[in-house]
């Protein structure tokens, strides 16, 4: 069982009132498929439009979100790459979770600047380059003193707008929340028993204006969505424990370190195409063991808290796949935001909420109409 997961005896006996909600004929506006960020941060914006939504969750399946460090980083890549429209959707994303904050009574969203280890001259030149375009002032810092235990023969800079999403608490928050309104259907859905109609879509009992796939990786396997070029990738990361005294700062020099509380910390991730396991695998923590001791001056001692594999759902043109079908209107998508899901989807999943109930334009970028369809 998915070690954040509730049993589905559990939730039914806590919560009677979901067994209410399963009777015939029960109408919704937007059925939504998938409970990970994706489709419980669109759950909430659709709530807030005021539209009745039904959440159906398999904690059984893999969900690359619950293993994410959920890692918040606008610039990346050897070429130092800002995320497009990093200005937009990096205040809505903190604006979201600040309010979400507020709600639950929680810290979800952690600001953490991020150490950037240069590699070698050409990655210094680029670096140079990026600081004097505007668009990247506010993200970029300057080069900083190296930290004794840092292994940066070319020296490190401080990236700034960074952090982490501490994604398992937040997901938790919104089903608990889901369930309580009656708004959570914690079982399997076999696209072979939707039934499409004019009038909207059926679904063991279901009736719903809609329903919104927010699958990750296996929209692959949908049959409305199989025939967008989604290109999944799978990653490990290992979350440990030492008594070293680590920088408070993330540590980014291919692999990375994210220091926590307490000596904990989490190191990745692996990028892997091969997807023939979706299991953690011997390979991958030898990779990473030694992709985080080649961040360190010198290795250091340390416990295996905890080993995942996910998978993410990343896009051939790496935007994300939002929008209606083209020949079924009533069947949906909101998927494709890799590994920058903690900082993309707050801002899409408004824009999809204003779409839906609004009937506003999609940010053009995002919208499936991009694609042939076929």
């Amino acid at each position: 069982m998915h070690p954040h997961s509730t049993s589905l005896l559990t939730i039914s006996a806590i919560h009677p009132m979901i067994r209410s909600m399963f009777s015939e004929n029960s109408v919704f506006d937007t059925l939504i498929i998938g409970n990970g960020l994706a489709g419980s941060m669109l759950a909430w914006q659709l709530i807030q439009h005021g539209q009745k939504i039904m959440v159906v969750g398999d904690e059984s399946l893999p969900s690359a979100s619950r293993v994410a460090a959920g890692l918040f980083n606008p610039v990346t890549g050897k070429r130092l790459v800002l995320q497009p429209y990093a200005e937009t959707v990096i205040p809505a994303a903190v604006t979201l979770y600040r309010s979400l904050e507020r709600r639950f009574g929680q810290c979800f969203f952690h600001e953490k600047p991020m150490l950037r280890i240069i590699k070698g001259r050409h990655e210094k030149e680029t670096f140079e380059k990026r600081t004097v375009e505007s668009d990247y002032i506010p993200y970029l810092g300057t080069i900083l003193p190296t930290p004794a235990l840092v292994n940066a023969p070319n020296g490190l800079f401080e990236q700034r707008k960074t952090g982490y999403l501490d994604t398992n608490s937040l997901l938790d928050c919104l089903r608990d929340y889901f369930i309580a309104q009656g708004f959570y259907h914690p079982f399997s859905f076999d696209h072979a028993d939707l039934n499409v109609t004019s009038e909207g879509i059926e679904w063991r009992g279901f009736k719903a204006a809609r329903i919104i796939f927010c699958e990750g990786f296996m929209a692959k396997e949908n049959p409305w969505f199989n025939w967008l070029p989604f290109q999944p990738a799978k990653g490990e990361i290992l979350s440990l424990k030492t008594d070293v005294k680590l920088p408070e700062k993330i540590i980014n020099g291919g692999k990375w370190i994210l220091p926590l509380q307490n000596g904990h910390f989490k190191t990745g991730a692996t990028y892997d195409h091969n997807l023939s396991t979706l299991e953690p695998t011997d390979a991958g923590k030898a990779e990473l063991i030694a992709g985080m001791q080649k961040l360190l001056t010198s290795p250091i001692e340390y416990s295996l808290l905890d080993h995942r594999a996910g998978v993410r759902p990343n896009t051939l043109d790496k935007h994300p796949f939002i929008g209606l079908h083209p020949v079924r209107p009533e069947i949906g998508i909101f998927n494709g935001f890799g590994s920058k899901g903690s900082m993309l989807i707050p801002f899409y999943s408004a824009a999809f909420a204003d779409c839906l109930s609004k009937g506003l334009p999609l940010p053009p970028e995002a919208d499936i109409s991009r694609i042939a369809y076929g």
